[in-house]
């Protein structure tokens, strides 16, 4: 199903014409959901004058209520199976408060998609189709949403970014092949591994350590913000704990240039992944440093299932999520 971002965001806007408009837009989540979300976020937070955004876990949203929500907010919720719990709460919240309800999903009829006003379904394409994965949904409307509400000066740039996204994609998963096979192999007996990033690549960072090393290969990591890194992480640096760095190429590269030299200096297991070496620049100077993440994720993607194979552990395995109780 191709979404027409173009009238979903004029249908929204008009609806609320007559009550001032839209003016905050709410993301809620969870885990690598919730991180999927996080570049609109970004986006929005970077590049909008007039809506305000905010990115919540999908439990803290429903229990610690903005009181800011109200009609002339849009509250977008995420979770590929359409059932996690606390995902369906913050959906059901947004109507019962009278918010415009937007869900993404992989399942149409799935409750989370029962509780949509609008249901974005990314369930058509194959996953290897980056431009049809759930973060680039997010994005793509929430460009579409600036663009409506105040104008953006780089709508047509990004608007070309997307279109050649799977094909720099494609390029930069054939790049990455050498380098995931030796990352594989120098790790695949490391108890640790910390991953660090910054700007909109933060959350490819933390989707790293939390759903591909801690929840499918149990290995201990942290998601360290480069610009946070010398304000304590940096002290557990030495030769023996590995880093993997994302270097992106917008504004944030210098934080992240910062990071991996105090790293070189005085780190030894680092593996530095630069979004200048997998062809982002592009996809257009002034929003490559969006698109990044996207790129980043189907570049990791790959690192993922080399570890994988290399400890003999499958990405499919789990000891407690669908197991048991919790």
């Amino acid at each position: 199903m191709k979404i027409d971002y173009k009238k979903v965001v004029s249908e929204i806007l008009s609806s609320r014409e007559k009550s001032g408009g839209i003016d905050k837009i709410y993301f809620a989540a969870c885990g690598g959901s919730k991180a999927e979300l996080t570049i609109a976020n970004f986006f929005l937070s970077c590049e909008s004058k007039k809506v305000k955004t905010w990115i919540y876990t999908a439990k803290e949203f429903v229990l610690c209520t903005p009181k800011a929500l109200d009609e002339n907010s849009i509250v977008i919720t995420l979770s590929s199976s359409g059932t996690t719990k606390e995902t369906v709460e913050a959906a059901a919240l947004a109507r019962k408060t009278g918010a415009v309800s937007i869900v993404i999903t992989g399942e149409k009829d799935s409750p989370l998609a029962a509780n949509g006003d609008y249901v974005f379904y990314d369930g058509d394409e194959p996953k290897y189709h980056y431009s049809t994965l759930s973060l680039t949904i997010a994005l793509k409307f929430a460009v579409e949403l600036v663009q409506q509400v105040e104008g953006y000066p780089h709508y047509e740039e990004m608007q070309n970014g997307f279109a050649i996204l799977d094909d720099v994609i494609g390029k930069a998963r054939d790049y990455a092949q050498p380098g995931a096979l030796a990352f594989a192999e120098a790790n695949k007996n490391e108890p640790v591994i910390h991953v660090m990033a910054s700007g909109a690549n933060y959350n490819v960072a933390y989707t790293t350590t939390t759903c591909i090393l801690m929840e499918c290969q149990w290995i201990h990591s942290n998601p360290i913000h480069c610009g946070e890194f010398f304000h304590g992480p940096f002290e557990v640096t030495d030769k023996e704990v590995p880093f993997l760095i994302l270097v992106g190429t917008g504004r944030e590269r210098a934080m992240d240039e910062r990071a991996v030299k105090f790293l070189n200096q005085y780190g030894k297991k680092l593996y530095i992944l630069d979004a200048k070496e997998f062809g982002v620049d592009v996809l257009g100077a002034e929003v490559c440093e969006y698109l990044s993440p996207i790129v980043f994720t189907g570049v990791l993607s790959i690192y993922s299932h080399k570890l994988a194979d290399a400890r003999n552990h499958s990405v499919d395995v789990r000891r407690y999520m669908w197991h048991v109780e919790y």
